[in-house]
């Protein structure tokens, strides 16, 4: 009896220390991992003048912030190495939708923000699949209403080139379409040293047949204090179809001073000329944002803003557009703010033509017919 009882007591060891190991190194694996879901879903009424048959009324989303929904993790790897994943898809939560088509062909395309992984350590960060541009990392930091109304937003649709494959040619690892992000692409991120930080960018065209083809390099710089800061950029998409390119450069500063913040940017893209597509050759799209924002208190802020695009082009005429935009933000709680904004949008018909250069200019929002549009939104975002 002895025997078993002690045979017994060993084998409850065992289990015990069996048990305490399963337990220990899954709780080593949960500290060492992490993988978080998150996301944005903004939603406004929205009211719109000058439009197709009259004034449009919808319910419109992303007005404040694009909407959508996400995965990021990361792994440590020991010795301050660690891997790393992100993948975020666009949410139209108006309709329920997600994702979004970009292309030369539009492809349907699930985490159509950002598919990449990757390692960070002391060295900095590389990461690889599909990502920002580095303009639209740069530019982000001093845009004069903080990327409101991104879908006629002059730095989203013109600086960010997201005006689509009919408007800027077949440029980038995109091959067309949203050149906003690229597909292909390796991303490298400086360490940050006293404020101060760099990237490298290169994304793959994936033709052999001609390895430069629909190529894109890019490098920015930047610096912050944590509120104040600068950040410039230059980038260079290939043409798929000729030896042609396209050249981004542009910058954006933001200055903190108590209860008021200052921002501009200014940016501007230039084509070489193309034998492939003539009206895309030699033009010059230039956008000057500036902002301000007044802090009411902690939960409310005021803002102004003003936006100028301009366009040199022999083929396509030269055009200019404005749009002036008054915002005020009420944080209700840190994941939920309402919104209110207003903006004027002016494209003078005064060409030959019935001024569609300048129409062109206008992001979308003046259309054929007009000289302007004014817009009028109200809604809610909250952030999970």
């Amino acid at each position: 009896m002895k025997r078993i009882q002690m045979t017994n007591i060993a084998t409850v060891s065992v289990r015990a220390v069996v048990i305490a190991s399963a337990l220990c190194c899954a709780s080593l694996a949960q500290a060492q991992s992490t993988v978080t879901v998150y996301g944005i879903v903004d939603a406004a009424v929205m009211s719109t003048t000058n439009q197709a048959g009259g004034t449009k009324n919808e319910v419109a989303a992303g007005a404040l912030s694009t909407s959508r929904w996400g995965f990021k993790g990361s792994e440590d790897l020991g010795g301050g190495l660690k891997a790393n994943f992100n993948l975020e898809s666009t949410l139209a939560n108006d309709t329920g939708a997600g994702g979004s088509s970009f292309g030369q062909a539009p492809t349907a395309t699930f985490f159509d923000r950002i598919s990449t992984v990757g390692l960070s350590g002391g060295f900095g960060t590389v990461n690889l699949g599909r990502q920002n541009m580095l303009g639209v990392d740069s530019i982000g930091l001093a845009d004069p209403t903080g990327l409101a109304h991104a879908g006629t937003n002059p730095n989203v649709y013109y600086s960010a080139m997201n005006a689509g494959a009919a408007f800027f040619g077949r440029y980038g690892t995109n091959d067309g379409g949203t050149a906003l992000r690229q597909n292909n692409s390796i991303k490298y991120l400086t360490p940050m040293v006293s404020g101060f930080g760099g990237a490298l960018m290169y994304g793959l065209g994936e033709n052999s047949a001609n390895s430069s083809a629909s190529n894109y390099s890019g490098l920015s710089g930047y610096f912050t204090d944590g509120k104040s800061g600068v950040a410039l950029a230059h980038a260079k998409l290939n043409n798929s179809q000729d030896g042609s390119a396209l050249t981004l450069t542009g910058g954006g500063g933001k200055y903190v001073m108590g209860a008021i913040a200052l921002k501009g940017t200014y940016v501007e893209s230039k084509t070489d000329t193309s034998t492939f597509a003539p009206a895309f050759s030699n033009r010059k799209i230039a956008v000057t944002g500036l902002g301000v924002d007044y802090s009411i208190n902690e939960a409310t802020v005021v803002t102004g803003a003003y936006y100028q695009t301009k366009q040199t082009s022999a083929a396509l005429g030269d055009g200019k557009a404005t749009q002036l935009i008054a915002m005020v933000t009420h944080a209700m709680s840190k994941r939920t703010t309402t919104y209110a904004t207003y903006t004027i949008a002016n494209a003078d018909n005064n060409t030959a033509d019935g001024g569609a250069a300048n129409r062109m200019m206008s992001s979308g929002m003046v259309i054929a017919g007009q000289s302007s549009a004014n817009r009028l939104a109200v809604g809610i975002r909250h952030s999970f």
